[in-house]
């Protein structure tokens, strides 16, 4: 049975409020790429009109932006 990434291109997402993501932009971030299945899960490109580049994030340090 194949797992399958929980966000889609193009969804809305929050970052999930830990140290590591201190100094982010506020506000939500849109899925520019899955990444392929880690030994850590799934991860994503992700990007905030915010900021000037991409973020790569683990699944789990994301929300569904509201």
């Amino acid at each position: 049975m194949a797992t399958l990434h929980k966000y889609q291109l193009g969804q809305q997402v929050r970052l999930v409020h830990t140290t590591r993501f201190r100094a982010t932009a506020d506000g939500p971030y849109e899925i520019t790429r899955q990444l392929p299945l880690e030994d850590s899960g799934f991860r994503y490109r992700v990007k905030s009109n915010r900021e000037q580049y991409e973020r790569v994030v683990g699944e789990d340090e994301l929300e569904r932006a509201s």
